[in-house]
């Protein structure tokens, strides 16, 4: 009888042959399935199989009773989920109805690319080319709970894995992790991964590109939206947050009361958020400030758990306060601006240090006119700049603020 780690091994030799082959069907798909690290687990967390934008983690048992077709779709299926960057994309979104969505849109290419799917969804063609947001949308508020629907002849027990409809794969979005029993638990869909995958997508493009002279116009618009990203500060703060807030969740086995619908869905276990907002007071921040605390406050609250340090410094710190889930900070905070001296961008951050608040994230209003420290922080960082500001830092990310 095979030990766990002959039958891990066996799944990854397997996992690897596989995707050479789609590389050989699917070019594109298949080179950036090649930068992205393959994972057998055999733990409850995950029973089939999903991504988090760096690994693709398949259930051994799931994976060793498919056939090489739905081995290569599940491949195929779970990487466009990395070049779509879906684990971004929910947000705050009915989590079900955006599942629905997302296998739609990667539905739609599939068909595009000529792959056979074990199931088929049940949509309109005019959804053809929208993206997961606008199908979302077309969906209504209580899309049908049996959706998917499986092709007769090619239906498979264990690609199936559930009967009421929910699809096969595991969804998992930023702002949770993942556990493996050999790997400790690590936040998904995190901004160095996010970067790591447009980088492979884009280089991936490329080769096609040169290779065949031209890209497909589906495929040329993903591209071209991972070029020159489109999203407003809005989505880029709320990303942020979301990506950040990872690593103060941890998924736990299959919540109990889902397991007689047959349904695996990992419970988590979620902590407060501890966050900190630096305010530069001695720039042209005043103007900015309403529209940005009525989205860092609508963004808070809907996580629930917080904690809100707001500090408000120039060449010191002039003024602090808290806020929490309890004592919220309101969409219409009626600012109070204390100090209007030269700028120096390192109190904030000596303030951390010596009250020890190990924030999930740090955030940084300014107009970007100042010096920051030299070396950054352990903690993520990122600096918000007014419409005309300068980012000086050599580390952290930095978003503009736009009027309007």
């Amino acid at each position: 009888m095979k030990t766990l780690e002959q039958k891990s091994a066996m799944v990854l030799k397997s996992m690897e042959q596989d995707r050479q082959k789609l590389l050989l069907r699917q070019p594109f798909i298949g080179m950036v399935l090649m930068n992205l690290e393959l994972v057998p687990t055999s733990g409850d967390c995950v029973k089939t199989a999903c991504t988090d934008g760096a690994r693709i983690m398949f259930s051994i048992p799931f994976y060793a009773k498919l056939n090489l077709e739905e081995r290569l779709f599940v491949l195929a299926h779970e990487a466009w989920h990395c070049v779509l960057m879906h684990g971004l994309r929910c947000q705050t979104r009915n989590q079900r109805r955006f599942n629905i969505a997302a296998d739609l849109e990667i539905h739609f290419i599939l068909q595009k690319e000529k792959m056979k799917e074990p199931f088929v969804l049940p949509h309109k063609t005019e959804w053809d080319g929208l993206s997961a947001e606008e199908i979302y949308e077309r969906l209504g508020h209580k899309p049908p709970r049996k959706h998917y629907n499986y092709v007769p002849g090619r239906e498979s027990e264990h690609i199936r894995g559930k009967e009421n409809g929910e699809g096969f794969d595991q969804h998992v979005y930023a702002g949770s992790a993942t556990s493996l029993e050999d790997a400790e638990s690590q936040p998904i869909w995190n901004q160095d991964a996010v970067e790591r995958l447009r980088r492979f997508v884009i280089q991936a493009a490329q080769v096609m590109e040169r290779a065949q002279g031209h890209l497909p116009a589906y495929l040329q618009g993903i591209v071209e939206r991972l070029r020159k990203p489109q999203l407003s500060w809005r989505e880029l703060l709320r990303q942020f947050v979301t990506s950040c807030y990872g690593g103060s969740r941890r998924w736990l086995p299959p919540s109990r009361r889902y397991l007689t619908r047959q349904l695996y869905l990992p419970s988590y276990r979620s902590d407060k958020l501890n966050a900190v907002l630096a305010i530069d007071t001695s720039g042209s921040t005043t103007d900015d400030l309403p529209q940005f605390f009525a989205e860092l406050s609508s963004l808070l609250n809907s996580f629930g758990k917080y904690e809100l340090t707001v500090i408000q410094c120039d060449r010191e710190i002039q003024h602090v306060e808290t806020f929490t889930d309890a004592r919220r900070l309101p969409r219409n905070y009626e600012w109070v601006s204390h100090g209007h001296g030269g700028t120096c961008f390192k109190p904030p951050f000596e303030y951390v240090k010596a009250h020890n608040l190990k924030p999930a994230i740090f955030i940084y209003l300014t107009d970007g006119d100042g010096n920051a420290p030299e070396k950054a922080p352990k903690y993520p960082v990122l600096w918000v700049l007014t419409q005309d500001g300068q980012n000086r830092a050599k580390w952290g990310r930095a978003i503009r603020l736009k009027h309007g």
